[in-house]
């Protein structure tokens, strides 16, 4: 910084005040626009607080019980998933013995 130079010349600091300002213009829209949601979501709710609820607590399981049975189906099977490498059809083919083959 220049001896001579004004504080209002001081451009650093100017960028300083501009991001500043901007954050904060930023996290005011941020806490503004989440607490419109919040009150718009409490006025055109299509139900209840309790069947909302019920709703989701129901949605969360169906999700839960679908991801089990994905999860007990692929470890019970015989079945390697390729991940698009390749890998399992190298090994299936690689040799008639079914030994994986040497890489």
């Amino acid at each position: 910084m220049m001896p001579n130079m004004p504080e209002y010349l001081d451009f650093h600091l100017l960028r300083e005040r501009e991001d500043h300002a901007a954050t904060q213009g930023f996290a005011g829209g941020l806490a503004l626009g989440i607490l419109l949601g919040v009150v718009l979501a409490l006025v055109f709710a299509p139900r209840r607080g309790d069947e909302t609820r019920a709703a989701m607590a129901q949605a969360a399981h169906d999700v839960m019980e679908k991801g089990s049975l994905l999860v007990a189906r692929e470890a019970h099977s015989d079945v390697e998933p390729d991940f698009g490498d390749g890998a399992a059809i190298e090994r299936e083919i690689g040799s008639p013995s079914g030994e994986t083959p040497m890489g």
